[in-house]
């Protein structure tokens, strides 16, 4: 058994798909780093290797290269024991029709380890504490969107993990279902002190429920860390770490124009016009001047700190345009 004081350590895993005759597709490229203990968000666009990542770690599928630890366990020797450790809640609906809650949740139970008398009573348990107390004894594929996704939850928790996994847990909800979903996910992690690796397209909620994040793309580690930190780090890569939003009403191409001609720099998002900054005043007073030199309406200008958001779309940029300068110049071995 490994050192114990990781909660994921992953080192140069490799992992393709492919069928002969035809060109592998690579989900997992040489990818290392570690998770620390707490509340983790795992990141990355469609096709980025987050499914991939979690299936090998869960034991689902083999890498093709590469060795993981979960919690000090080897992923290849000792499979079997880091499924006691872990709840899974995966995207997609497993149920059982005309099996009602209780027996299905404690059919987990079972299926972890638990004797069957225990799995019985944590079904009953899990499933009052996820608020389907009055629901258990319905049938699963009676059940609504919402419904379902707390019966995963419960599924999840049933054999009292260390780790939780959860793959888009507001998947199909309701705006209602989507803010106790995550108060939920936020009070399994704080009050029970839970680790938690979610993996979600929704960065609010990630937000909202996550202290780090890792994140990928098109197979590749991308970057990782406290997500107030890699905030800040954003905010200092674009000089100070606020946005100054502005919309106008005229010509675009010479509003920009003379906002180079003023050495600012920008990006247009939407009709958006965002322009890194530092001081707010200093910096609508140049925005007027430019206005006011090309004869443009300011309909709004609104000042805006860094988000996940903008982290999340700066290093996925970056990291492309950093692999492509990499294939086109690659750097040449010297030998003696």
């Amino acid at each position: 058994m490994g050192v114990n004081n990781e909660l994921i350590y992953v080192d140069s895993m490799t992992k393709s798909f492919g069928v002969p005759g035809a060109q592998n597709v690579i989900a997992l490229n040489n990818i290392s780093f570690k998770m620390t203990r707490g509340a983790n968000a795992l990141l990355g666009p469609n096709g980025a290797g987050k499914s991939t990542l979690i299936k090998v770690l869960l034991g689902y599928i083999k890498a093709d290269a590469g060795d993981a630890q979960v919690l000090g366990y080897d992923i290849k020797s000792e499979g079997r024991k880091i499924k006691e450790f872990i709840g899974y809640m995966p995207e997609h609906y497993t149920i059982i029709p005309g099996v009602n809650a209780v027996k299905q949740v404690s059919l987990l139970g079972k299926i972890a380890g638990l004797p069957a008398a225990e799995a019985m009573q944590r079904a009953h348990e899990t499933l009052q504490y996820v608020g389907l107390d009055e629901a258990r004894y319905r049938k699963v594929n009676e059940f609504s969107t919402g419904m379902l996704q707390r019966l995963k939850l419960a599924q999840a928790l049933v054999n009292d993990p260390e780790i939780l996994i959860l793959d888009e847990p507001t998947n199909g909800l309701d705006p209602k279902g989507r803010i106790d979903m995550i108060d939920l996910v936020r009070e399994i992690s704080g009050d029970h002190s839970i680790n938690l690796i979610v993996s979600s397209h929704l960065l609010p909620d990630i937000e909202a429920t996550c202290d780090y994040a890792t994140i990928l793309n098109q197979g590749f580690f991308v970057t990782q860390g406290r997500i107030d930190e890699l905030t800040g780090q954003e905010a200092r890569s674009t000089d100070g770490g606020r946005m100054m939003n502005v919309q106008i009403k005229g010509g675009l191409n010479d509003f920009l124009v003379g906002l180079q001609k003023h050495g600012l720099q920008f990006k247009v998002v939407d009709k958006i016009i965002q322009i890194p900054c530092k001081d707010d005043v200093a910096m609508a007073d140049t925005i007027m001047q430019v206005a006011y030199e090309t004869n443009t309406q300011i309909r709004s200008m609104t000042p805006r700190k860094a988000i996940l958001e903008d982290v999340f779309i700066h290093q996925i940029e970056s990291n492309v345009i950093d692999r492509q300068n990499k294939s086109k110049n690659p750097v040449m071995e010297v030998t003696k």
